[in-house]
């Protein structure tokens, strides 16, 4: 028999048999136990994972597309558990044509912007739709474009370094004020704020989602869309250098999102025709 203080004093994998009457050696030991702590993190995700969060998948077709007001509807909204800001791509035959995400949600049907549209291509009708998104409980990301989702309805910061427009106007800064002021207003905007002493004004005007308005005139909700115009003014001496920047926001109860107007876009265009209206009447 073999006596307990020779084990001890033994080599450790002697002992460590002994007490654990393992017949193993050190290799299949040292294989096993690498085995047990893979498969643990496996079983974890596996089996625990799902419980907290699971994707859900949402497909379905562009039944409609406004090129003029740049957006698009697909046959899919609150029942299906659409949500402003979602974000999904379109594509068509197995072949991506656009990311885009959600702006407006009705029962059974939505309205869509595009992000971002691949080289050649253009959304048409028919085209099929992939939205992919959590399960309640756990928190959406939004699409990587959309510069903020928040659940405060106030006014957002102006957007900074984003797709502006600059130009010099010879006109001191307080007449270049006035007229921007009366040109954004001869243009159907409503002023947001406007600050003397720094130079800066903020305009909004509604979008008007005219055939998603019409063709399901019925659905009745508190959805908003409006395209903002943030102007700064800087005076040096008897000229002034006007920077502007625009976005879109979208809200719905307490849904609220703002995406950037991208360029060659309809609505940039028309910031870039009040900014040469401005400059053209403060100079007159």
């Amino acid at each position: 028999m073999i006596r307990v203080s020779n084990i001890l004093s033994s080599n450790p994998l002697t002992f460590l048999k002994f007490f654990l009457n393992v017949t193993q050696d050190y290799i299949t030991i040292a294989i096993v136990m690498r085995k047990i702590f893979l498969i643990l993190p496996l079983v974890y995700s596996v089996y625990l994972i799902p419980a907290y969060c699971e994707n859900v998948e949402i497909n379905s077709k562009v039944v409609s597309v406004n090129s003029e007001f740049e957006f698009f509807v697909i046959a899919a909204g609150e029942e299906n558990g659409i949500e402003i800001g979602d974000g999904f791509i379109v594509h068509r035959g197995g072949e991506k044509i656009a990311d885009a995400y959600i702006i407006e949600v009705r029962p059974d049907v939505s309205a869509a912007e595009v992000l971002e549209l691949e080289d050649a291509q253009e959304i048409s009708e028919g085209d099929e739709v992939l939205l992919v998104k959590r399960e309640e409980g756990e928190q959406k990301e939004s699409p990587r474009t959309i510069i903020s989702r928040t659940r405060d309805t106030s006014r957002p910061a102006i957007i900074q370094d984003r797709d502006t427009i600059s130009i010099t106007i010879d006109k001191d800064l307080k007449s270049v004020l006035f007229y921007t002021s009366l040109v954004l207003k001869e243009n159907g905007y409503s002023i947001i704020s406007s600050n003397r002493s720094t130079g800066t004004i903020m305009a909004t005007k509604p979008i008007n989602l005219t055939l998603f308005k019409d063709l399901w005139a019925d659905a009745v909700a508190a959805i908003g869309h409006n395209l903002v115009v943030s102007i700064d003014i800087k005076g040096m001496k008897g000229r002034s250098e006007l920077r502007a920047s625009s976005f879109k926001e979208h809200f719905r109860k307490n849904d609220y999102i703002k995406s950037s107007v991208k360029k060659n876009s309809k609505y940039y265009k028309e910031i870039t025709d009040i900014v040469y209206k401005i400059k053209e009447r403060s100079e007159y």
